[in-house]
């Protein structure tokens, strides 16, 4: 009877004040109850979905086309893969999409010729291939075919290959097509080539006609040979600049260069003078040296 007479005696926001905190207290106490019963039935739930995933999958074993499953229960025996009836891949342990693979190889023209060609068919597991392989009765890899040795009398016909021999000096067109690799349009090519520079005076020159190669060159070399036939000579204190820059090795710059030298210092008496000259460089002077008559 105190208590609720000091409550009267209270004021407005006093009582409201104490009503606020006799709430409190009263849900501070009941949230043991409340988390007690919600851990309680949470359990039960995920007992429940528990046993309903372990009853699935106890569903989906029962069912699962495994060829472990199938192999179990086979007796293994010799066999040859090729053209291997249904059933008896199915003997085997192997299931209907299996099988069908392998058939659907089969009639694409697909065939095993050693163990390995059935490892590599992707239906065929690590696991499949072990437990069949023994039984397989083709071998572990193809022999390889022994070549057959020639006749004496054969192997003389194919090493007796006449050797052609050509002057590159006095060749046409129709002799330097009978070595391998020169077709008309190269010979054509060579020809000119020689003509313009009056005459080669080594083999190796013919390098520098476009669309010979330097593995060309090797294959054809001792086919080649040069004769006494002289190299034409280019009279270089009389030629003009434009008869000059003819040559192939003249560029027009350096018959400019010649000429314009000639006729400030008088005519080159040897190769010496136009050595002196340092527009012309020592390439140029070795390469265009047999061709120079200084008369």
């Amino acid at each position: 009877m105190k208590k609720l007479a000091l409550l009267f005696e209270m004021s407005e926001n006093e009582r409201k004040g104490f009503l606020v905190l006799s709430i409190l207290i009263g849900l501070i106490g009941i949230t043991p109850f409340i988390y007690s019963f919600y851990v309680r039935h949470t359990a039960d739930d995920l007992v429940l979905i528990s046993s309903i995933v372990e009853e699935e999958q106890k569903k989906f074993a029962s069912t699962s086309d495994s060829p472990e499953i199938h192999a179990s229960y086979t007796e293994l025996f010799p066999f040859d893969p090729n053209n291997l009836p249904v059933e008896k891949w199915k003997m085997l342990g192997f299931t209907e999409r299996q099988v069908q693979v392998i058939k659907n190889y089969e009639s694409k023209g697909g065939r095993f010729r050693t163990k390995a060609d059935v490892a590599k068919m992707y239906v065929v597991s690590d696991e499949d291939f072990k437990r069949i392989a023994p039984y397989i009765t083709l071998p572990e890899t193809v022999p390889i075919p022994q070549r057959k040795v020639a006749s004496s009398s054969k192997e003389k016909t194919k090493l007796s290959i006449k050797k052609i021999v050509i002057d590159l000096s006095l060749a046409d067109t129709t002799v330097l097509q009978g070595i391998s690799g020169i077709g008309p349009v190269l010979a054509s090519r060579i020809v000119k080539f020689r003509d313009a520079l009056g005459g080669f005076h080594r083999i190796d020159q013919i390098k520098e006609v476009y669309g010979i190669s330097e593995e060309q060159f090797v294959k054809m070399e001792s086919s080649l040979v040069l004769g006494d036939s002289l190299i034409k000579k280019w009279k270089v204190n009389q030629l003009p600049m434009e008869r000059l820059a003819q040559h192939p090795y003249i560029s027009r710059k350096e018959a400019t260069h010649i000429v314009r030298y000639r006729e400030q210092h008088g005519a080159f008496a040897s190769l010496a003078d136009l050595k002196k000259m340092h527009a012309l460089n020592d390439d140029f002077l070795r390469k265009i040296a047999p061709y120079l008559d200084f008369n």
